[in-house]
């Protein structure tokens, strides 16, 4: 099967799966995310037992900063979920997306949902995102290119998350932020979301520095293609053990 028939096979099949073990995948998912996408800059990564003891709230003896910014993650997904579950237009707004930050840096960035006003550069990148004074402005550009892009759902996706990114409108999680945007854009458009793994984070950087550098998109629409076929391949795994019995 094509990505395009996986998509199809996996929206016209998953009512075979029981909710308890939908839910179950869908944690699960959650917590592989969370814990890839809080290591990819910082290199430093829970175990993916101790993420899902931080959801839990358990207590777990790992760095402070670290363990909110798994709780924090964590939450961000579920409020993605919960804004384009009861969102009709499904669009992403400005104040949306400040909120998102905001909930993403909680306790750890005291300017957390507010562009940055200063300029910065970003290590080990060829690529100095624009003036502070430009945010406002791009970010207003970004926002509309998005919501009225006449892309494919991927192309979309991948522009939103690369863009995003390119842009740096916050001081800090960016990265993260974006990772959330890719997601929120494949879900809008009833792709399954999926999770950057940590341990391709220097393929993941490339691609980003090919588009901030060069404007190509190309390469990182295909990685985005590459992972879906993935994730829908654990879906049909999932669905045929139960569609079959």
């Amino acid at each position: 099967m094509n990505l395009q028939e996986k998509k199809e096979f996996v929206l016209e099949n998953l009512h075979f799966v029981p909710e308890e073990e939908k839910n179950l995948f869908n944690f699960n998912f959650v917590c592989v995310l969370t814990r890839n996408s809080v290591g990819m800059e910082s290199g430093k990564r829970a175990s993916l037992e101790e993420v899902v003891s931080i959801i839990r709230g358990f207590n777990v003896k790992v760095d402070e900063t670290l363990k909110r910014s798994v709780y924090n993650h964590y939450n961000a997904y579920n409020m993605m979920l919960k804004y384009l579950n009861e969102n009709e237009t499904k669009e992403l707004t400005e104040d949306f997306l400040k909120d998102l930050h905001a909930e993403l840096t909680k306790g750890i960035l005291e300017s957390g949902g507010l562009y940055r006003n200063v300029n910065i550069k970003i290590k080990g990148s060829m690529h100095t995102p624009c003036d502070y004074i430009k945010v406002y402005d791009r970010m207003k550009k970004f926002f509309y290119d998005v919501n009225n892009s006449n892309k494919s759902a991927i192309e979309t996706a991948a522009y939103a998350h690369l863009q995003l990114a390119k842009i740096h409108p916050f001081l800090d999680g960016n990265g993260r932020l974006a990772r959330l945007v890719l997601d929120f854009f494949l879900i809008k458009a009833d792709y399954a979301p999926i999770s950057i793994p940590a341990k391709r984070r220097l393929e993941y950087f490339d691609l980003l520095e090919e588009f901030k550098v060069n404007k190509n998109p190309l390469p990182f629409e295909k990685f985005v293609e590459e992972l879906l076929n993935k994730e829908y391949d654990r879906l049909i795994e999932m669905i045929t053990r139960y569609k079959n019995d």
